[in-house]
């Protein structure tokens, strides 16, 4: 959407969000209050930009009659890749993922997930982050990134041992500090040489 400005492309994720959690398109009032816009007119003028580039569509005679063109249903599909901190390497580059094309396991996310880019699905082997409310068998959801900040949760690739790992990633006296949230696990503390981060947690389906 490089063709969009912030205030259009705020717009869209407004009218996603909405129509995501109540099932309807918002009215031009509430768009303007969600989006803390000075007018209607301001927010009319958006939509008649939005239409033309062909981001949605929009009747002037009904109040809630805005449809964006992206919202085909109500769910994405996020590919499950690998077990994780079990020992298995992920089976592919996050980097590799290609949008839209169809994988053998997969689960399905509402679309406000899709405002985050790349996205991948891990299944969690093992309770070495049980006290973070993550169980074994339970499935991760990940943002691809190379680097974190101190305290996430990430995905952790160890070259010297061959697997990837779940923990909360730290960085300190130039040590790269990997915690369980599970006490019966001492941290893991590597040279950053030998560790490459693939993403980051951003949501997690739990096994009932």
């Amino acid at each position: 959407m490089s063709d969009l400005n912030e205030k259009q492309s705020k717009i869209i994720s407004f009218i996603q969000d909405y129509y995501n959690e109540f099932g309807i398109s918002p009215t031009v009032r509430e768009i303007q209050n969600g989006c803390n816009i000075t007018s209607t007119s301001v927010v009319d003028y958006n939509l008649k930009a939005l239409k033309n580039k062909g981001y949605l569509d929009k009747r002037p005679d009904i109040s809630r009659a805005i449809k964006l063109n992206s919202i085909n249903d109500n769910f994405i599909k996020v590919p499950i890749l690998s077990s994780i901190a079990a020992g298995e390497p992920l089976i592919v580059n996050p980097e590799q993922i290609v949008a839209g094309e169809d994988y053998d396991d997969y689960v399905e996310l509402p679309n406000n997930f899709s405002k985050e880019k790349n996205l991948f699905a891990l299944r969690v082997k093992g309770d070495s982050m049980i006290d973070a409310l993550i169980s074994n068998n339970d499935i991760v959801i990940m943002k691809s990134s190379d680097e974190a900040n101190n305290g996430e949760m990430v995905a952790a690739w160890l070259p010297q041992n061959e697997e990837v790992t779940l923990k909360r990633f730290y960085f300190r006296n130039n040590k790269v500090e990997l915690h369980s949230e599970n006490p019966k696990y001492d941290p893991i503390i590597l040279d950053p040489k030998n560790v490459l981060i693939k993403g980051k947690v951003v949501g997690v389906i739990r096994k009932v």
